[in-house]
């Protein structure tokens, strides 16, 4: 069976995302020192509060609207399971990555709560910074997975046909085949 692909707006919303953490990724503070700027602070808070507002309406768009999977229902039980645990996962890793930051900038710029407190939290961050892209790197294996291996369409429900004549395409032009 063939899975029904996403809707356009469910696309948007998770290109969008997924530009998003890479833009976080990429400009990232080197220290928490850089947030005494308050230009950097402001902006750091705004870009985790629309990170927050995007993730939450992701959340309410897949859980109420979209529907959270495109596995076919004849899909082992497994896929199932590990594909809800690795999407819960990168939704606890955004939204860590981001409260953990909500608190590390007020606990930096309110000097009561200093010292540990923000080192509990940079702590945290940094854990959640590093758990994200190993389950990012779980999410591509498993499109992967069904585009080479199940040929299933889930990777094409979010991708659209994008490479599919060159990726995991076997080729069956008479000419090819006298070759093998």
């Amino acid at each position: 069976m063939t899975a029904e692909p996403h809707g356009f707006i469910t696309r948007v919303i998770h290109w969008v995302s997924a530009a998003l953490i890479g833009y976080g990724y990429l400009k990232g503070l080197d220290s928490v020192s850089q947030l005494a700027d308050p230009a950097v602070l402001r902006f750091e808070v705004s870009f985790a509060l629309g990170l927050c507002v995007l993730f939450v309406g992701r959340f309410a768009w897949t859980k109420y609207v979209a529907g959270p999977t495109r596995l076919p229902n004849e899909a082992p039980k497994w896929e199932h399971q590990l594909s809800r645990a690795v999407h819960l996962g990168l939704y606890a890793s955004v939204f860590g990555i981001v409260l953990s930051g909500l608190g590390i900038a007020l606990a930096y710029s309110t000097p009561l709560i200093s010292g540990i407190v923000v080192a509990g939290l940079v702590g945290l961050h940094e854990f959640f910074l590093i758990v994200l892209p190993a389950l990012l790197c779980c999410h591509v294996a498993g499109a992967l997975w069904h585009r080479l291996v199940r040929r299933d369409g889930v990777m094409e429900s979010m991708t659209g046909k994008l490479g599919q004549s060159r990726i995991g395409e076997r080729n069956t032009s008479p000419r090819d085949q006298s070759i093998v």
